[in-house]
Protein backbone atom coordinates (compact mmCIF):
# COMPACT_ATOMS: atom_id res chain seq x y z
CA UNK A 1 0.00 0.00 0.00
CA UNK A 2 1.55 3.31 -0.90
CA UNK A 3 0.89 7.00 -1.25
CA UNK A 4 2.84 9.04 -3.72
CA UNK A 5 3.20 12.78 -4.10
CA UNK A 6 3.36 13.55 -7.79
CA UNK A 7 4.61 16.43 -9.89
CA UNK A 8 2.75 16.77 -13.17
CA UNK A 9 4.52 18.16 -16.21
CA UNK A 10 1.67 19.26 -18.46
CA UNK A 11 1.79 18.56 -22.18
CA UNK A 12 2.10 21.48 -24.54
CA UNK A 13 -1.09 20.21 -26.18
CA UNK A 14 -3.26 21.07 -23.21
CA UNK A 15 -3.20 22.88 -19.89
CA UNK A 16 -4.95 21.48 -16.86
CA UNK A 17 -6.05 23.14 -13.66
CA UNK A 18 -4.14 22.22 -10.51
CA UNK A 19 -5.77 19.34 -8.71
CA UNK A 20 -5.41 18.36 -5.10
CA UNK A 21 -6.73 15.31 -3.30
CA UNK A 22 -6.37 14.35 0.34
CA UNK A 23 -7.56 11.03 1.69
CA UNK A 24 -8.51 10.91 5.33
CA UNK A 25 -9.80 8.12 7.52
CA UNK A 26 -10.44 8.46 11.27
CA UNK A 27 -9.48 4.82 11.73
CA UNK A 28 -6.14 5.36 9.97
CA UNK A 29 -5.26 8.39 12.09
CA UNK A 30 -6.26 6.54 15.25
CA UNK A 31 -3.95 3.72 14.23
CA UNK A 32 -1.14 6.13 13.42
CA UNK A 33 -1.38 7.78 16.83
CA UNK A 34 -1.39 4.43 18.59
CA UNK A 35 1.77 3.38 16.76
CA UNK A 36 3.62 6.65 17.34
CA UNK A 37 6.44 6.06 19.81
CA UNK A 38 8.10 9.41 19.15
CA UNK A 39 9.04 11.91 21.80
CA UNK A 40 6.28 14.49 22.38
CA UNK A 41 8.83 17.30 22.13
CA UNK A 42 8.67 17.80 18.36
CA UNK A 43 11.26 19.86 16.49
CA UNK A 44 9.17 22.52 14.73
CA UNK A 45 11.80 22.76 12.00
CA UNK A 46 12.02 19.02 11.39
CA UNK A 47 10.69 17.12 8.37
CA UNK A 48 7.81 15.59 10.29
CA UNK A 49 6.62 18.98 11.58
CA UNK A 50 6.78 20.46 8.07
CA UNK A 51 4.75 17.57 6.68
CA UNK A 52 2.08 18.01 9.37
CA UNK A 53 1.99 21.76 8.76
CA UNK A 54 1.41 21.18 5.03
CA UNK A 55 -1.42 18.74 5.81
CA UNK A 56 -3.13 21.28 8.07
CA UNK A 57 -2.72 24.16 5.64
CA UNK A 58 -4.14 22.01 2.81
CA UNK A 59 -7.32 21.37 4.81
CA UNK A 60 -10.25 23.79 4.76
CA UNK A 61 -12.63 24.37 7.71
CA UNK A 62 -14.95 21.64 6.40
CA UNK A 63 -12.19 19.03 6.51
CA UNK A 64 -11.90 19.02 2.71
CA UNK A 65 -8.72 19.98 0.84
CA UNK A 66 -8.19 23.68 0.32
CA UNK A 67 -8.76 24.74 -3.29
CA UNK A 68 -6.01 27.34 -3.16
CA UNK A 69 -3.90 26.94 -6.31
CA UNK A 70 -0.25 25.92 -6.05
CA UNK A 71 2.34 28.19 -7.62
CA UNK A 72 3.47 27.36 -11.14
CA UNK A 73 7.11 26.83 -12.02
CA UNK A 74 8.69 28.92 -14.75
CA UNK A 75 11.24 27.68 -17.24
CA UNK A 76 11.53 25.49 -20.30
CA UNK A 77 9.34 22.82 -18.73
CA UNK A 78 6.03 23.95 -17.23
CA UNK A 79 5.19 22.21 -13.96
CA UNK A 80 2.06 21.79 -11.90
CA UNK A 81 2.00 20.18 -8.47
CA UNK A 82 -0.59 17.67 -7.33
CA UNK A 83 -0.37 16.67 -3.67
CA UNK A 84 -1.76 13.42 -2.29
CA UNK A 85 -1.88 13.20 1.46
CA UNK A 86 -0.04 15.68 3.68
CA UNK A 87 2.97 16.81 1.69
CA UNK A 88 5.49 19.57 1.19
CA UNK A 89 7.57 20.69 -1.78
CA UNK A 90 11.02 22.01 -0.92
CA UNK A 91 13.53 24.04 -2.91
CA UNK A 92 13.23 25.67 -6.31
CA UNK A 93 12.84 22.51 -8.34
CA UNK A 94 9.70 20.54 -8.95
CA UNK A 95 10.54 17.47 -6.93
CA UNK A 96 8.33 15.87 -4.40
CA UNK A 97 7.52 14.72 -0.92
CA UNK A 98 5.25 12.02 0.47
CA UNK A 99 3.70 10.83 3.70
CA UNK A 100 6.28 9.19 5.99
CA UNK A 101 6.09 5.47 6.53
CA UNK A 102 4.75 4.56 9.95
CA UNK A 103 7.05 1.59 10.50
CA UNK A 104 10.49 0.67 9.24
CA UNK A 105 12.11 2.46 6.35
CA UNK A 106 15.64 3.30 5.26
CA UNK A 107 16.41 6.10 7.70
CA UNK A 108 18.69 8.84 6.34
CA UNK A 109 19.16 6.79 3.12
CA UNK A 110 21.59 4.54 4.98
CA UNK A 111 21.49 1.82 2.30
CA UNK A 112 21.78 4.16 -0.71
CA UNK A 113 24.60 3.52 -3.18
CA UNK A 114 26.05 5.91 -5.80
CA UNK A 115 26.03 3.13 -8.40
CA UNK A 116 22.78 1.30 -9.18
CA UNK A 117 22.49 -2.45 -8.72
CA UNK A 118 21.04 -4.98 -11.15
CA UNK A 119 17.63 -6.57 -10.55
CA UNK A 120 16.18 -9.85 -11.75
CA UNK A 121 13.62 -9.88 -14.54
CA UNK A 122 10.89 -10.73 -12.04
CA UNK A 123 11.91 -7.91 -9.68
CA UNK A 124 11.98 -5.46 -12.56
CA UNK A 125 8.53 -6.50 -13.76
CA UNK A 126 7.07 -6.26 -10.25
CA UNK A 127 8.60 -2.83 -9.65
CA UNK A 128 7.34 -1.49 -12.98
CA UNK A 129 3.88 -2.87 -12.28
CA UNK A 130 3.73 -1.22 -8.85
CA UNK A 131 4.82 2.12 -10.30
CA UNK A 132 2.22 1.97 -13.05
CA UNK A 133 -0.49 1.11 -10.51
CA UNK A 134 0.49 3.96 -8.17
CA UNK A 135 0.45 6.43 -11.04
CA UNK A 136 -2.88 5.13 -12.37
CA UNK A 137 -4.41 5.58 -8.92
CA UNK A 138 -3.07 9.13 -8.65
CA UNK A 139 -2.22 11.91 -11.10
CA UNK A 140 -1.70 9.36 -13.88
CA UNK A 141 -5.43 9.16 -14.42
CA UNK A 142 -5.09 12.42 -16.36
CA UNK A 143 -2.50 10.80 -18.66
CA UNK A 144 -4.15 7.39 -18.85
CA UNK A 145 -3.50 6.78 -22.54
CA UNK A 146 0.20 7.71 -22.39
CA UNK A 147 0.67 5.72 -19.19
CA UNK A 148 -0.99 2.66 -20.69
CA UNK A 149 1.44 2.69 -23.65
CA UNK A 150 4.58 3.55 -21.66
CA UNK A 151 7.33 0.94 -21.39
CA UNK A 152 9.69 0.39 -18.46
CA UNK A 153 12.72 2.31 -19.72
CA UNK A 154 14.59 2.25 -16.39
CA UNK A 155 14.25 -0.08 -13.41
CA UNK A 156 17.15 0.12 -10.94
CA UNK A 157 17.93 -0.39 -7.27
CA UNK A 158 20.13 1.67 -4.94
CA UNK A 159 20.15 -0.09 -1.59
CA UNK A 160 16.56 -0.40 -0.37
CA UNK A 161 15.35 2.09 -2.99
CA UNK A 162 13.86 1.19 -6.37
CA UNK A 163 13.66 3.68 -9.25
CA UNK A 164 11.29 3.13 -12.17
CA UNK A 165 10.90 5.31 -15.27
CA UNK A 166 7.98 4.43 -17.55
CA UNK A 167 8.32 6.23 -20.89
CA UNK A 168 7.11 6.57 -24.45
CA UNK A 169 9.11 7.75 -27.44
CA UNK A 170 7.23 11.08 -27.51
CA UNK A 171 8.64 12.67 -24.35
CA UNK A 172 6.11 11.33 -21.84
CA UNK A 173 7.44 9.71 -18.66
CA UNK A 174 6.26 8.59 -15.24
CA UNK A 175 8.86 8.21 -12.49
CA UNK A 176 8.62 6.43 -9.13
CA UNK A 177 11.33 6.17 -6.45
CA UNK A 178 10.30 3.94 -3.58
CA UNK A 179 11.76 2.75 -0.28
CA UNK A 180 11.02 -0.98 -0.42
CA UNK A 181 12.03 -1.50 3.23
CA UNK A 182 8.94 0.19 4.72
CA UNK A 183 6.37 -2.13 6.27
CA UNK A 184 2.99 -0.44 5.81
CA UNK A 185 2.87 2.79 3.79
CA UNK A 186 5.70 2.86 1.26
CA UNK A 187 7.85 6.02 1.42
CA UNK A 188 7.81 7.08 -2.21
CA UNK A 189 7.57 9.97 -4.63
CA UNK A 190 7.37 10.52 -8.35
CA UNK A 191 6.51 12.64 -11.38
CA UNK A 192 4.46 12.26 -14.52
CA UNK A 193 3.85 14.18 -17.75
CA UNK A 194 5.43 15.53 -20.94
CA UNK A 195 7.66 18.63 -21.13
CA UNK A 196 5.90 21.58 -22.71
CA UNK A 197 7.19 22.19 -26.24
CA UNK A 198 9.10 18.90 -26.17
CA UNK A 199 11.54 18.19 -29.00
CA UNK A 200 13.83 15.12 -29.04
CA UNK A 201 17.46 15.71 -27.99
CA UNK A 202 20.34 15.60 -30.47
CA UNK A 203 22.38 12.38 -30.72
CA UNK A 204 24.81 13.48 -27.96
CA UNK A 205 22.47 15.66 -25.93
CA UNK A 206 20.48 15.30 -22.70
CA UNK A 207 17.10 16.87 -21.90
CA UNK A 208 16.27 17.06 -18.18
CA UNK A 209 12.67 16.39 -17.18
CA UNK A 210 13.23 16.01 -13.40
CA UNK A 211 15.83 18.20 -11.71
CA UNK A 212 16.04 19.52 -8.15
CA UNK A 213 15.55 18.67 -4.50
CA UNK A 214 12.66 17.43 -2.37
CA UNK A 215 12.15 16.05 1.13
CA UNK A 216 10.60 12.78 2.24
CA UNK A 217 10.64 10.77 5.46
CA UNK A 218 14.28 9.74 5.02
CA UNK A 219 15.44 13.34 4.47
CA UNK A 220 16.36 15.61 1.57
CA UNK A 221 16.90 14.01 -1.82
CA UNK A 222 18.25 15.38 -5.13
CA UNK A 223 17.28 14.00 -8.53
CA UNK A 224 18.37 14.42 -12.15
CA UNK A 225 16.53 12.47 -14.84
CA UNK A 226 15.43 12.92 -18.42
CA UNK A 227 15.89 11.95 -22.06
CA UNK A 228 19.22 10.89 -23.59
CA UNK A 229 20.29 11.10 -27.22
CA UNK A 230 20.98 7.80 -29.01
CA UNK A 231 24.79 8.16 -28.83
CA UNK A 232 24.83 8.66 -25.02
CA UNK A 233 26.14 5.58 -23.20
CA UNK A 234 26.94 6.83 -19.67
CA UNK A 235 26.11 9.83 -17.48
CA UNK A 236 28.09 10.71 -14.33
CA UNK A 237 27.50 13.41 -11.73
CA UNK A 238 30.45 14.38 -9.52
CA UNK A 239 28.82 15.12 -6.17
CA UNK A 240 30.76 17.24 -3.64
CA UNK A 241 29.19 15.21 -0.82
CA UNK A 242 28.99 11.67 -2.27
CA UNK A 243 31.65 11.45 -4.97
CA UNK A 244 30.82 10.02 -8.39
CA UNK A 245 27.12 9.20 -8.82
CA UNK A 246 26.37 7.03 -11.85
CA UNK A 247 23.11 7.35 -13.74
CA UNK A 248 21.26 4.47 -15.29
CA UNK A 249 21.06 5.05 -19.06
CA UNK A 250 18.56 2.81 -20.81
CA UNK A 251 16.18 2.98 -23.77
CA UNK A 252 16.71 6.67 -24.36
CA UNK A 253 16.38 7.72 -20.71
CA UNK A 254 18.77 8.57 -17.88
CA UNK A 255 18.16 8.83 -14.14
CA UNK A 256 20.22 9.37 -10.98
CA UNK A 257 19.47 10.57 -7.48
CA UNK A 258 21.37 11.09 -4.24
CA UNK A 259 20.71 12.02 -0.61
CA UNK A 260 20.91 15.70 0.31
CA UNK A 261 19.87 19.03 -1.18
CA UNK A 262 22.86 19.90 -3.34
CA UNK A 263 20.70 20.11 -6.49
CA UNK A 264 18.24 22.53 -4.85
CA UNK A 265 19.12 25.32 -7.29
CA UNK A 266 19.95 23.14 -10.30
CA UNK A 267 16.66 23.81 -12.10
CA UNK A 268 17.49 27.52 -12.20
CA UNK A 269 21.29 27.54 -12.32
CA UNK A 270 21.93 24.26 -14.11
CA UNK A 271 24.25 21.42 -13.15
CA UNK A 272 27.08 19.84 -15.11
CA UNK A 273 27.33 16.10 -15.76
CA UNK A 274 29.95 14.09 -17.61
CA UNK A 275 28.85 12.03 -20.60
CA UNK A 276 30.47 9.03 -22.29
CA UNK A 277 29.40 8.29 -25.85
CA UNK A 278 29.03 4.96 -27.59
CA UNK A 279 32.19 5.54 -29.62
CA UNK A 280 34.22 5.97 -26.42
CA UNK A 281 34.41 9.75 -26.58
CA UNK A 282 33.55 11.93 -23.60
CA UNK A 283 32.07 15.35 -23.02
CA UNK A 284 30.05 17.45 -20.59
CA UNK A 285 26.43 18.49 -20.60
CA UNK A 286 24.76 21.17 -18.49
CA UNK A 287 21.32 20.09 -17.33
CA UNK A 288 18.60 22.66 -16.67
CA UNK A 289 14.83 23.00 -16.83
Amino acid sequence: MGRVATVVRPSGRRQRKDRQAVTRSPDIFTMLRSLDAADQDIDARGARARIELARIVATGPSGRPSRQPHPRRRGRTAWKVTLLGGTVVAGTAAVIVALPSIMGGDRAFASWTPTPHAMSAKERANAAGRCRQVQEDGAGRFDANELRHADAAIVERRGAWTTVVLATGKGFSATCITDDSTHLFRDSFGSIGTPAGYTPPGPRDLVATDLGTGIIDAGHLSIAAGIAGPEVAKVLYRSPAHGDVTATVSRGRFALWLPGDELAHAAKNGVEVEVTYRDGGTGTNRLHL
